[in-house]
């Protein structure tokens, strides 16, 4: 399997005249008919279309554009048929590392904006949506123990007097790996949000990093998180 089969696209019911919606795709039906129940249950979103098949579920992103792509990945690569960064849009990977000890950095390459455990408690999955979409990337506590233990396997050491960022670049990775917005650590060190922008930009070469989700990775190897 090398693609999405099925999908679903949502809308927030508080945002009846907005654009912004929620993508559900996975290669099996079932999939995406459970991980939608999930984000109907609470009343908090409604049903705009369904798609089957990868060309029609190419057809419903290309058409929405959603603000967030819930990709359940039970498949050999994480392929949806329309890559979320061609229109700003952020990713949310469903996973389960316990099934293959390579799993999670295979995930990290895949550009993925956020990470969440299949086993994860039902509340944890709106809760991820939202944080995704509000504050630009989420990484489960429950990946953690994987995490630490790639760490370990590559030698990480916990950031140091060596580091390449510079003490501000540092807490704001703190808080932006923490779950805060960009808007909420400008407010916090009452900065524009565009310094913060900035700074967060300026992290990804001195790391060698391409995306979010991939720095909130790194803080999280280097004992950068609260969890």
């Amino acid at each position: 399997m090398t693609g999405a089969r099925s999908g679903a696209i949502l809308r927030r019911s508080e945002d009846a005249d907005s654009r912004e919606t929620v993508a559900i795709v996975a290669d099996r039906h079932l999939s995406v008919a459970a991980l939608r129940a999930l984000l109907l249950r609470d009343g908090h979103y409604v049903m705009v279309r369904q798609a089957r098949g990868i060309a029609e579920v190419a057809g419903v992103l290309q058409s929405f554009h959603p603000t967030v792509v819930v990709v359940e990945s039970s498949w050999d690569q994480w392929s949806i048929p329309i890559d979320p960064r061609s229109w700003a849009g952020r990713t949310l990977l469903l996973i389960d590392p316990e099934e293959d000890p390579g799993v999670f950095a295979q995930a990290v390459r895949s550009h993925a904006n956020g990470f969440l455990s299949r086993s994860a408690a039902v509340e944890a999955f709106a809760e991820a949506v939202t944080t995704v979409r509000e504050a630009g990337s989420y990484l489960d506590p429950i990946l953690m123990p994987q995490i630490r233990g790639a760490m370990s396997r590559a030698g990480a050491e916990p950031i140091g007097q060596s580091s390449p960022l510079s003490p501000r670049e540092r807490d704001i990775l703190v808080r932006i790996a923490n779950g805060r917005s960009t808007k909420e650590v400008a407010r916090e060190y009452a900065i524009a949000p565009k310094t913060v922008a900035n700074h967060i930009l300026n992290m990804y070469p001195k790391l060698n990093l391409r995306d979010r989700g991939q720095l909130v990775v790194y803080a999280a190897q280097h004992g950068l998180t609260t969890f």
